[in-house]
């Protein structure tokens, strides 16, 4: 069942829903149509479930980066968390991905009118959004990102940024365009790190108490 999972996954990444037929799946899946019927109950169901296997087999990367890059950040870790490179990391894979089309992006255009194929995608979005989020706190916690970054915000540009980029990288013959943006992100995060001058005036400045004692 695996194998016919992932056959139809790679049928629907490349014509989409509405464009697949029923023969196409048989052809690609070696199953008859009665096969089909019987172990998934309409193409709809099939679409759910390779749209799960698409996500089993995607986001485990995903979240493994972003708990590596909490682990490194955790209470008393000594080593820096880096959470514009833990970013990096994450786009990295997306690039990657988006040669296949994104799944879920093609899914949401496609069929937004879905409740149950959107609410697999909100899903596979909050879940991606909570991560970064969860990162980028954390480097606020740290004094790695300045205390007036908004970590949610961030999170949700970075989010919307990823959908975009596995349209483009699914689209674009010139992987440079893709690269570079992911690399203006990244750098879009790093000018959120607090300035060595605000780091030198703060060393400087006198203690709070030593104030109110004077």
């Amino acid at each position: 069942m695996d194998r016919v999972l992932r056959a139809a996954t790679r049928v629907f990444l490349e014509r989409g829903f509405s464009a697949t037929s029923m023969s196409d799946l048989v052809a690609a899946t070696g199953m008859n149509r009665a096969g089909l019927y019987a172990a998934f109950g309409s193409k709809h169901q099939l679409y759910i479930t390779a749209l799960g296997r698409y996500r089993e087999d995607t986001e485990p990367e995903l979240r493994a980066i972003a708990h590596r890059a909490l682990d490194r950040g955790g209470d008393g870790a000594a080593e820096r968390l880096d959470a514009p490179r833990a970013v990096g990391d994450l786009l990295d894979v997306v690039i990657r991905h988006s040669k296949e089309g994104g799944f879920l992006v093609r899914a949401a255009v496609e069929l937004a009118d879905d409740p149950a194929t959107m609410r697999r995608v909100q899903e596979a979005w909050t879940e991606l959004e909570r991560d970064l989020a969860a990162i980028l706190a954390r480097a606020v916690e740290r004094g790695e990102m300045d205390a007036a970054a908004d970590p949610e915000r961030l999170a949700r540009t970075a989010l919307v940024f990823v959908q975009g980029a596995l349209v483009v990288g699914h689209a674009d013959e010139d992987d440079r365009r893709l690269a570079d943006a992911a690399t203006g992100l990244v750098e879009l995060l790093a000018a959120h790190r607090p300035s060595a001058t605000a780091d030198a005036i703060r060393s400087q400045a006198p203690d709070e108490a030593l104030l109110n004692e004077s």
